[in-house]
């Protein structure tokens, strides 16, 4: 048995190290697609002085390019850059290290991403794979780099705080009791603030301190050294106990904000969500991010990173960032009915962007069952013109009142009360209504009539070519960054940081999937040229020899010998 010359000590030509890469690797996109783009703005961040720094460009080509190769830490990264063919081509033979690395994607990154993402959208609605056209949003929870039992959550701080201010006031109270001074020393019961701050208690402990420093130690009864004992006591309570956790709980609710429940202790910015990926299928809490993103043809055409756990709150911010990232808005989107809320729908209208977002119940009203449910006050028909609804036995529900509401992000909406006048004598009163008076609607009508819109559009030809799009596009795109480029957890900490983090694996994505997109194209495009020429072969074959047919051509001419 013969084997293949193994010779390790062998001694190679001298050659370009791109020579020994496939021609359609993607590290031929990725280098001609950065090498485009402007990086002046990055540019101006470097110093003149010290060291001469690594070059932009490259740095960015072997950070993108690690995060197409699934290597997301800066040392993974390092030590390919040392090893690997093609991370050595893109370094041009330079070796940063892992805290270079690590420091260009945190510092330097956060600078350009929305630029040289931007460009990268450029290029390929130039080549045709994307457009302004249809835009899809969707969401996913991705884990956050940090402990999952460091959570702080913010109802426990807000009951321990509440209880903290009990003791804070009963104390006030005690020392008042004490010095029987109720005017000079404390406020009293009926004008004690709701809430006493950090500065309020370390104000009282000074007040107290000068007190007891007025008279001499030796001028002072026994009775009275007793009382200052405890005031003493009470002073070292306030000011090694009361005033640091008071001012961790308000540092704890600071950090959480109005619009989270909780943070964690090792990523701030990090919410404790249900996650997707339930190994143990308990519902356990981790910490993580919602991770928005708008697809187009399979590409990622804008991203956004939330604190939410609901995405009913994401849709607006992150389509301000497709509009800062492509410089305009999508004629049409679409979204599951997680986005389909009265502010979301005024959004698009306004922005006059085609609206096939759905709506909660939007799948349950076209079945049967739910049709045939005639009490529920939604299958029961409505009179615009009266203001009215109609319910199964024929009689008027009437308007009452309205109230306004505030959602949690702020935006204000009003809901309509309407009711029945004559429940009592009804019949079928218990199949309507477990009220003991007259049936009652609350009807927001605002949302009522956007949903008309909603639903005419989902439903249409159109809508279902959306809808069906949606799901494909969507969803696959978080699948294959999940599992095909193996990322379920952020590498990085802090919102700013898994933005930048999200960016990268984002363009990373595109780049990958322009790759493939170039690589078929150009197959298609020399089938072609195949097609044609043998399409001519056979035509000047056919004309200088008229009997031999395209059968006859492919088969039969070596065996007859016919010149060609």
């Amino acid at each position: 048995m013969g084997f293949k010359a193994y010779e390790q000590n062998q001694l190679m030509i001298p050659m370009e190290w791109k020579t020994l890469i496939d021609k359609n690797d993607v590290v031929f996109v990725l280098n001609d697609v950065i090498e485009q783009m402007n990086i002046d703005k990055i540019l101006e961040t470097y110093s003149p002085l010290g060291t001469d720094s690594y070059h932009p460009k490259m740095m960015l080509k072997i950070l993108m390019y690690g995060y197409i190769k699934k290597k997301y830490s800066s040392r993974l990264i390092a030590e390919a850059v040392k090893s690997d063919v093609k991370f050595i081509w893109l370094a041009g033979g330079n070796r940063p290290t892992r805290n270079v690395i690590n420091s260009f994607r945190k510092d330097k990154m956060k600078i350009i991403m929305e630029d040289v993402f931007s460009e990268l959208l450029v290029i390929l609605e130039k080549k045709g794979y994307i457009n302004s056209e249809e835009y899809f949003v969707d969401g996913t929870k991705i884990e956050a780099n940090a402990n999952k039992y460091s959570f702080v959550w913010k109802k426990s701080v807000e009951k321990q705080k509440e209880a903290l201010q009990r003791k804070v006031h009963e104390l006030m109270k005690e020392i008042d009791r004490l010095n029987e001074e109720e005017d000079k020393n404390c406020p009293d019961e009926e004008s004690q603030p709701e809430e006493v701050t950090p500065e309020e208690l370390e104000e009282f402990a000074k007040r107290l301190s000068d007190k007891l420093n007025q008279r001499p130690e030796k001028e002072k009864t026994k009775e009275e050294k007793q009382k200052e004992s405890k005031v003493k006591k009470a002073i070292k309570k306030i000011n090694s106990d009361f005033k640091p956790r008071l001012e961790k709980y308000n540092k704890d609710l600071e950090t959480i904000g109005e619009n989270r429940n909780s943070y964690s202790k090792t990523d701030h910015d990090a919410t404790f969500m249900h996650m997707k990926e339930d190994a143990m299928k308990n519902g356990q809490l981790k910490p993580g991010y919602n991770v928005q993103v708008g697809t187009c043809n399979e590409f990622i055409t804008a991203w956004s990173i939330h604190q939410n756990r609901n995405d009913n709150s994401t849709l607006i911010p992150h389509l301000e960032r497709h509009e800062k990232l492509n410089g305009k808005n999508p004629k049409k989107i679409g979204a599951d009915s997680g986005y389909g809320n009265q502010e979301n729908y005024e959004y698009l209208k306004k922005k006059k962007i085609k609206n096939f977002v759905k709506y909660t119940y939007f799948h349950k009203e076209q079945k049967k069952s739910f049709k045939e449910q005639i009490y529920n006050w939604q299958n029961m028909p409505y009179d615009e013109v009266n203001d009215e609804f109609t319910c199964p036995e024929g009689n008027k529900l009437k308007y009452v009142k309205s109230h306004a509401e505030k959602t949690e992000t702020g935006f204000n909406q009003e809901y309509r009360i309407y009711e029945c006048t004559n429940c009592n004598k009804c019949a079928n009163k218990q199949l309507c209504t477990k009220a003991k008076g007259n049936r009652q609607i609350k009807f927001y009508k605002k949302m009522w009539q956007l949903k008309q819109e909603a639903r005419k559009n989902l439903l249409s030809e159109e809508g279902i070519q959306m809808r069906r799009k949606r799901a494909e596009f969507s969803e696959r795109v978080f699948g294959q960054i999940k599992w095909n480029m193996s990322f379920k957890r952020f590498m990085l900490r802090g919102l700013e940081k898994v933005d930048i983090e999200w960016g990268l694996l984002s363009f990373a994505f595109n780049i990958k999937k322009m790759n493939k997109k170039d690589i078929e194209k150009n197959k298609e495009i020399a089938m072609a040229k195949a097609i044609c020429l043998s399409k001519n072969i056979i035509k000047i074959l056919n004309t200088k020899i008229p009997a031999i047919s395209h059968w006859n051509f492919c088969f039969r001419v070596p065996i007859l010998g016919h010149p060609l």
